[in-house]
């Protein structure tokens, strides 16, 4: 018989009253362009839903690494000797409650003895970038209410704040937002929308699965950035503190974070995974992530009519034959060319190269994107240039779409073409 929560849970059923805040809900909201949850499953059968509830869908490919290793853990006492193998939050998202270490809670005594709430810090071997969007995301097990004796939409929450670290020794914390009016107790609810840059604010469990994005750029004007000792380039090490949610811990702006409290056994912050997305990649990592060889640039491993590198460098799924339409357009506007195709920004090992010929033999190179970098106009040439995401979730913007406006005028020409050049550097 399937439980309805994990936790051991004391106090009374409270739930918000406060108006839905800005920010996005505990579950799919793809347009919030706060913090639009991220899928941890993709595929025919829904984002988001997870394989409790798909035999279909797989791991959202958006990702590139997984936390590899664990720093420390210092849950508060009292956490159950069930919840307390931190290696649990190592790898890939799984959607399951039960697949998570605990941070532990803080009773009220404790906290006014100045007991440090729980943490856990994880790392990663390939650094998190500051990319387009948010760069790494994570995922908690709490669960979105609906109806009974919930409130649909609420999220039975235990939130946690975000700091990131280049050196293992300076950490940065993520602003945050709470504008939850009151305490909820050990059983209540919060409306995520009230919620921003607070991990476990996101819905994964019980056939849903989505996490909380974090974007790295947030941080660019601190001073520790400013000053050097933390690399926004290079970030290796990601900490998560819990958060005891009677009040008496604040967000960015000095008001009080409330969340379920008091819990016990499992309570606290339950970390399930953290998921990086801005990695730097190459083509031999992209085809090892797939299971492909290394040595596959030139196969079609899903017989769709692409190669492998193109896959790679149009960001596609290699082992799933797409039916999308092509990944290169071509449509005349205005009496000029453009092509429209997807790069991925994490890709550091390829040339994009936009050309144009008359006589298909000859072709000019008129823009480039190298080692991930914007496309711009080369050879005295300056072509209009849109670049913007290609994503339908408004926080993942590695993955560019790219237009490109033609210089000539079809008006004087008979035969006109052009193309995107993709090669490895």
């Amino acid at each position: 018989m399937k439980v309805i929560s994990i936790h051991l849970l004391v106090g009374a059923w409270v739930f918000g009253t406060a108006l839905a805040g800005p920010y996005s809900a505990g579950l799919n909201d793809p347009l919030n362009s706060f913090d639009a949850s991220v899928p941890g499953f993709v595929g025919p059968d829904g984002d988001g839903i997870s394989p409790e509830d798909s035999l279909s869908n797989f791991t959202n490919p958006i990702f590139f690494g997984w936390a590899e290793g664990i720093v420390d853990y210092s849950p508060s006492p009292g956490v159950g000797t069930g919840w307390r193998d931190p290696t649990a939050a190592l790898g890939p998202v799984t959607g399951d409650n039960w697949d998570i270490v605990s941070l532990g809670d803080l009773g009220s005594a404790s906290i006014t003895n100045g007991v440090s709430p729980g943490r856990i810090t994880v790392d990663f071997v390939t650094p998190v970038r500051n990319l387009s969007g948010a760069d790494f995301v994570i995922f908690e097990n709490g669960f979105v209410s609906a109806g009974g004796a919930g409130i649909a939409g609420q999220l039975t929450a235990e939130l946690a704040y975000v700091e990131v670290s280049s050196n293992g020794s300076d950490y940065l914390r993520f602003p945050s937002r709470s504008l939850t009016l009151a305490a909820v107790g050990g059983l209540g609810t919060i409306d995520p929308s009230n919620a921003f840059n607070l991990a476990g604010k996101h819905g994964n469990g019980y056939g849903k699965s989505w996490g909380t994005p974090f974007d790295l750029s947030q941080l660019a004007s601190d001073p520790l950035v400013i000053g050097g000792q933390v690399n926004l380039e290079a970030i290796r090490y990601v900490r998560i503190v819990d958060i005891p949610g009677n009040g008496a811990f604040s967000d960015s702006q000095n008001s009080p974070i409330f969340d379920a409290w008091l819990t016990s056994d499992s309570g606290g912050f339950d970390l399930e995974a953290v998921g990086a997305i801005s990695q730097n990649a190459t083509f031999s990592g992209w085809a090892e992530k797939n299971l492909l060889p290394i040595s596959s640039e030139n196969d079609d491993s899903d017989g769709d009519g692409l190669i492998d590198l193109l896959e790679y460098a149009f960001a596609r799924i290699p082992t799933i034959a797409e039916n999308s339409p092509p990944t290169t357009e071509l449509e005349v506007v205005s009496g000029h060319l453009v092509i429209t195709f997807d790069r991925d920004e994490r890709a550091m090992d390829l040339v994009y190269e936009i050309q144009a010929s008359d006589d298909l033999q000859t072709w000019t190179t008129l823009a480039k994107s190298q080692a991930g970098g914007p496309v711009s106009g080369v050879n005295g040439f300056a072509p209009n240039i849109v670049d913007v995401s290609a994503s339908s979730i408004a926080s993942i913007g590695v993955i560019r779409k790219v237009s490109l406006t033609d210089v000539v005028n079809l008006a004087n020409k008979t035969k006109r073409f052009l193309r995107v050049k993709v090669s490895k550097l």
